[in-house]
């Protein structure tokens, strides 16, 4: 198990005093009092139960996009970079010990022709590094699919000035499954993220953003039909003037099943005019699950439009009668009101085949 794998690693001589305190102060699967890890219960077990997706999604996704997972990358060494991180706030213990533990490879996106390529990060074992410099838009659609794997995993993004990226993330049908992922922008580049969880046991996602000048970064996440823990952190730090953030996160929760997002919004004394939207709602719909809802704002410029918000609720039973009064079900009116509620988070996706794919895969899960 990781927690007892980084100690024993006799390359932990080799790493530094910053490196070492993460890694042994600061593990969140023994020290439970860490704020940024303080729901993610990384140190529970939790019984997988029978939610697998049937649906051969790797084989619908590749006919929507280029597949370049079997390529040939160059790999590269990212252990001398450990001691340079780049956010106010806490490192995170997740791209520490993945750095230390996994091997990482490097893909220039601009090697492509293609528009929308394909990453399917299950049957990828080690850290990845992306690069993208050409203005043309392109989109990744990246798979995690069926992983059981508790060491952590990072996906770092290098966004150059002008460039325009959209990632598409489908996480699901994982029984464990911890991953990082970190995006730094230069000045006037555009950034869309969008998360899509599903039918996971315990899962945890931190995405890690740093803005420069005349940015446009946006995160969008929904999860739904997942049992044990889903949990996700975000810090997206404004550090140059006119940058842009938006983020919206949704979860459906059931099955007794836990949803946590915690999220922070920082602005640099220097970020004037900065624009930072975060909300995460939550949808519970019996009374043994569990919705933990954590935004956040650290603003040190005085020039700003920030604001943050959260929501749990429950399904408007108001609302169940309007559908009976016409004839519709209570179970179709619940699957409507449910959808009405999280199809917002993917209306972001620019990629209309992928868009659709996703509104369809969404239809189908949640029936």
């Amino acid at each position: 198990m990781i927690k007892d794998n980084i100690l024993n690693d006799t390359s932990m001589e080799n790493l530094s005093i910053h490196a070492k305190e993460i890694l042994l102060e600061k593990n969140p699967f023994k020290n439970f009092k860490i704020e940024n890890y303080r729901y993610a219960q990384l140190h529970k077990n939790i019984e997988s139960q029978s939610n697998t997706v049937k649906s051969p999604l790797h084989k619908d996704l590749t006919k929507l996009t280029t597949d370049i997972s079997n390529n040939t990358f160059a790999n590269i060494d990212l252990k001398p970079t450990i001691d340079n991180w780049g956010f106010s706030n806490s490192d995170s213990f997740f791209r520490v010990s993945s750095l230390v533990q996994r091997p990482t490879i490097s893909i220039n996106l601009d090697n492509f022709k293609e528009t929308s390529l394909f990453l399917n990060i299950s049957n990828i074992s080690k850290n990845i590094t992306i690069q993208k410099k050409d203005p043309q838009l392109k989109t990744l659609v990246l798979l995690n699919y069926n992983c059981d794997d508790e060491t952590p995993k990072s996906l770092i993004f290098d966004v150059a000035e002008n460039a325009n990226l959209e990632v598409v993330h489908y996480d699901v049908s994982n029984k464990k499954s911890f991953l990082y992922f970190e995006v730094k922008q230069s000045n006037y580049s555009n950034f869309n993220f969008v998360s899509f969880q599903s039918n996971n046991t315990h899962i945890r996602n931190e995405f890690f953003s740093s803005l420069a000048e005349k940015c446009n970064f946006e995160l969008s996440g929904l999860n739904f039909n997942n049992f044990g823990v889903n949990d996700n952190y975000s810090f997206i730090q404004h550090v140059k003037p006119s940058s842009s953030s938006r983020e919206v996160f949704k979860s459906i929760v059931n099955n007794g099943a836990i949803t946590n997002f915690q999220g922070k919004i920082y602005v640099d004394s220097i970020a004037q005019k900065t624009d930072g939207y975060q909300m995460s709602r939550s949808l519970l719909l019996d009374n043994i699950s569990k919705a933990n809802n954590k935004p956040e704002l650290e603003i040190y410029a005085d020039d700003v439009k920030c604001s943050h918000g959260s929501t749990v609720s429950k399904i408007d039973q108001e609302q169940i009668f309007y559908f009976n009064s016409r004839g519709i079900s209570k179970e179709v009116a619940n699957l409507l009101l449910q959808k009405a509620f999280i199809i917002e988070t993917l209306d972001t996706i620019q990629t209309k085949d992928i868009k659709d794919f996703s509104i369809k895969l969404l239809d189908n899960l949640l029936t």
